[in-house]
């Protein structure tokens, strides 16, 4: 089985986070319809939720969603991962200078076993890492994620194919 990772990074300025939140939004839609077994539509617009949150403070650098096997060394079959650059503009732009988005594009769903799961992850932000407990947890406060010393690591098993890392 092959992982398939898709990868995007977004320069993010404060005015851009609803954009960059939205394409997240929207993938998060497609990974739903892909494997809605896995992903309900009310899960996946509280990572929305949780995503703008973070995004608005600047808690991460690395979002990511994951479709894996727990019982197969957490073999990733699909991840979704965005990398967030603070301080610039989004760059991707059109030609005639409209922001565009790649969000929303349909994921092709592959057969996968009954043990698979979906995992949300963030990589903390040095600026998160910088702040103390209290303000880490008035950032994560009703997201359903911890502050980062209470946070566990995920070390996935990709294998083959492009994209995977």
């Amino acid at each position: 089985m092959r992982s398939q990772v898709i990868s995007e990074s977004f320069t993010v300025a404060h005015v851009d986070v609803l954009y960059v939140a939205q394409q997240v939004n929207l993938d998060l839609q497609a990974l739903s319809k892909a494997y809605p077994r896995l992903l309900s539509l009310d899960r996946a617009i509280n990572l929305f939720n949780s995503c703008t949150t973070f995004l608005v403070n600047y808690a991460v650098s690395k979002i990511g969603y994951c479709v894996h096997d727990p019982k197969q060394s957490n073999l990733v079959y699909h991840e979704l991962r965005y990398e967030v650059l603070y301080g610039g503009d989004v760059s991707a732009i059109s030609p005639g200078g409209r922001r565009i988005g790649k969000g929303g594009h349909p994921i092709e769903s592959i057969r996968i076993p009954d043990s698979a799961v979906f995992t949300p992850l963030v990589w903390w932000s040095s600026h998160m890492l910088g702040l103390s407990e209290a303000e880490q947890e008035q950032i994560v406060s009703g997201t359903g994620w911890t502050i980062p010393r209470l946070s566990t690591g995920f070390n996935g098993t990709y294998q083959g194919g492009a994209g995977a890392v």
